[in-house]
C-alpha cells in the first residue's frame, strides 16, 4: 500500500500538536484551533479516497507516514509537532497511532501552504 494526499492550509501554516487539559478543551482558543486542522486532515483524506482512515487503514499494522510541511512563512510550530497532530488525526480510534514510524521535513512555500502526506506499509 502506498496513498499520498494534500492538506491545503488556506494561507495559513500547518498547526502543530497541542497538549491540553479537560478544562481548556473548551477555553482554549489555540486548543480549538488545532482541533479545526485535525478536522481538515480527515476531510482531506476522505477527499482523495472517498472513506475514513479506519476503513482503509487496518488496526494494529504498521505504516510509514511521511510528511513534508509547506510553511507561508517562518512563523510556524515545530515540524514533528505538525506531523504529531496529523498522525493523532489519522490513527485516531479504532486505529492507534503507537504502530507509525516515518519521516517530517519542511519547505517555505508563501503562495501555498500545504502538507503533502504519504503512507505505506
Amino acid at each position: 500500500m502506498n496513498i499520498s494526499f494534500t492538506v491545503h492550509c488556506d494561507n495559513y501554516n500547518p498547526i502543530p500538536y497541542k497538549r491540553t487539559t479537560q478544562k481548556q478543551k473548551f477555553v482554549c482558543k489555540e486548543y480549538q484551533k488545532y482541533m479545526k486542522w485535525k478536522s481538515l486532515v480527515i476531510v482531506s483524506f476522505v477527499k482523495a479516497f472517498k472513506n475514513t482512515p479506519f476503513k482503509i487503514l487496518e488496526k494494529d499494522k504498521k505504516y510509514y507516514v511521511d510528511i513534508i510541511a509547506y510553511y507561508k512563512d517562518k512563523r510556524h510550530g515545530d515540524t514533528d509537532n505538525v506531523a504529531k497532530g496529523i498522525n493523532d488525526a489519522i490513527f485516531s480510534k479504532p486505529l492507534s497511532d503507537k504502530y507509525i514510524a516515518g519521516t517530517y521535513d519542511f519547505f517555505y512555500d508563501k503562495e501555498n501552504p500545504r502538507v503533502e502526506i504519504t503512507i505505506r506499509n
